[in-house]
């Protein structure tokens, strides 16, 4: 089983001694309480979906609504243990890795919004599925903004959060924006390897929960030797979020926008953002959480979701 390691954990540290944020996430952490992601075990399997080797979980009563769960970076579809149960007693949940991450086919052409809104097209019309309730945390609510905008979508409703395509100031932690601003910090950060920026972001975006070791050795497994691939997700990234963020306001699907109030890497100034623009909205603000809300509060996560799809999005 892999584990983040000795070399993993001092490059993270190095990482957080040059990131103002830290100060705040770690007193932040100081007063919460703290656990372990429970161990729960996720049904994935491996599908060919329009070319793709792409991996999914699919669990719930059939004849519920349907949910579908969209992968965070540098993490995967296992993210979501901490509220997975709770979710498909209510919901029919079919989570996914999107195309080059987590432990999906992929390389840095997929690397944008536009090219994972696509990639949704074409996995929704091969599945055939309808009525979605498309959950979109992190690079995935870029991914579900590019989707509904671009395609003719199967939407019922937008839950997002945690990602680009918020208007107005675009606030975000300084080692994403030097990921974003300069290549020399792409190409070494790909080299350091995916250890170092899972360790990095696990500290900078939890408060309160750890991930167990299932999820660190997935994680690990999932972006081994790709690094240097899926770091190419921040070239260019003002342009591209400012390309959804100029057309966020013709949404006309209800969205529940989502973010932890502690959020250091993607401001909560975004989320009023992004509510402010979008014409039918409600906004979810976290209470102790980090930029990893639906694992560090997973029980109001999940409470969130399912009373956001059984009534309040209608």
């Amino acid at each position: 089983m892999k584990k983040l390691n000795v070399y993993d954990q001092l490059n993270a540290a190095a990482l957080l001694l040059v990131s103002p944020e830290w100060t705040k996430v770690k007193a932040a952490r100081k007063s919460a309480v703290l656990f372990e992601s429970p161990d729960i075990t996720i049904p994935t399997e491996t599908r060919t979906i329009a070319n793709r080797n792409i991996r999914l979980a699919e669990s719930g009563p059939a004849d519920a609504p349907l949910v579908v769960l969209l992968s965070p970076f540098p993490e995967s579809i296992l993210s979501f243990t901490g509220s997975w149960e709770a979710l498909t007693e209510k919901c029919h949940v079919i989570a996914i890795d999107l195309p080059g991450f987590g432990a999906s086919e992929g390389d840095r052409k997929d690397m944008s919004p536009t090219a994972q809104g696509a990639h949704l097209a074409a996995i929704f019309d091969e599945l055939d599925l309808y009525d979605i309730h498309l959950l979109g945390p992190d690079v995935g609510m870029g991914a579900a903004l590019a989707y509904v905008l671009n395609h003719k979508h199967r939407v019922a409703s937008l839950p997002v959060g945690h990602g680009v395509g918020a208007p107005g100031p675009f606030k975000l932690a300084f080692m994403i924006n030097m990921l974003a601003k300069f290549g020399f910090m792409r190409f070494t950060t790909g080299l350091l390897g995916a250890g170092p920026l899972i360790a990095f972001s696990s500290k900078l975006g939890a408060i309160r929960h750890r991930a167990n070791a299932r999820q660190v050795d997935d994680y690990k497994r999932a972006y081994s030797g790709r690094a240097a691939e899926v770091v190419y997700w921040f070239k260019d990234f003002s342009s591209k979020a400012a390309e959804l963020a100029g057309r966020v306001k013709e949404i006309d699907i209800p969205t529940l926008v989502f973010w932890g109030e502690l959020d250091v890497m993607f401001d909560p100034a975004n989320a009023e953002y992004l509510d402010a623009a979008l014409p039918q909205s409600k906004l979810q603000i976290l209470p102790e959480a980090g930029h990893l809300a639906w694992a560090d509060q997973p029980e109001l996560f999940a409470d969130m979701i399912i009373d956001w799809v059984d009534t309040t999005h209608r």
